[in-house]
């Protein structure tokens, strides 16, 4: 289980979470909603130490995240797919991948991590040798999956996966995203697309002005009026 318990944080005097619970199991999706400027992408940079948290706890079972140097995050088994991708243009596919198993542990599985991806994603083996920079949106985004998988993590931080993709990519990526629990990884789910996310979460939690307001499974929160009329426009 990844915990967040009681999250404070700021960037200098400007408070941008205040009182931030939520958990993650293994092995499921959950789903972080709300508007631009609720601090979503926030959250996420502060699970993953990318931030100071000004108070509160982030652990992944007795594992307090906080106590260990920032490196060692993803090797307690939180990864990152973050907003925009971030992948290294000029390089390879295949050399983005192995750049995602940097860590100790990574590195010990490498070989049979790579093959499990090439066989998630069988574009990415096809494009192995390309330059990132030259593949196409989708396929960007598919790779920069694939390259937080090879942390060999037990939970994905995703922040805006689909961002930018046309309707047919976006339903491949959330067909992905929901393959990745089959091998009991973790998602938090940081998305814009609410009714999609919804389709393949499990649970979910609204952020609003740094603040958790609403919480629930799934039917509870296709049920709530608020969701409805603030994000599904229904």
């Amino acid at each position: 289980m990844l915990e967040v318990r009681g999250l404070h944080a700021a960037y200098g005097e400007a408070e941008v979470l205040r009182d931030v619970s939520l958990t993650v199991p293994e092995g499921r999706i959950v789903a972080l909603l709300g508007p631009n400027g609720a601090g979503k992408t926030t959250l996420v940079k502060a699970i993953a130490r990318l931030i100071p948290i000004t108070a509160g706890q982030v652990s992944v079972g007795e594992v307090d995240l906080q106590r260990l140097p920032r490196h060692r995050v993803v090797e307690a088994g939180v990864a990152i797919v973050p907003e925009g991708r971030r992948l290294f243009t000029q390089m390879t596919v295949e050399e983005n991948l192995l750049l995602g198993a940097y860590s100790h542990t990574a590195r010990a599985s490498l070989k049979e991590t790579l093959a499990l991806v090439y066989a998630r994603f069988p574009r990415l083996e096809e494009r192995a040798n390309q330059r990132a920079g030259t593949l196409s949106g989708g396929e960007q985004q598919m790779l920069a999956l694939g390259r937080g998988l090879m942390a060999t993590p037990r939970f994905l931080l995703m922040d805006e996966p689909s961002l930018g993709l046309s309707p047919l990519l976006t339903a491949q990526m959330f067909a992905l995203i929901e393959g990745v629990t089959e091998l009991g990884v973790g998602v938090l789910l940081v998305e814009q697309n609410v009714a999609r996310t919804l389709e393949i979460a499990g649970y979910g939690y609204v952020l609003e002005q740094g603040r958790i307001v609403q919480e629930g499974d799934r039917e509870a929160l296709l049920g709530s009026e608020r969701i409805r009329e603030a994000y599904l426009a229904l």
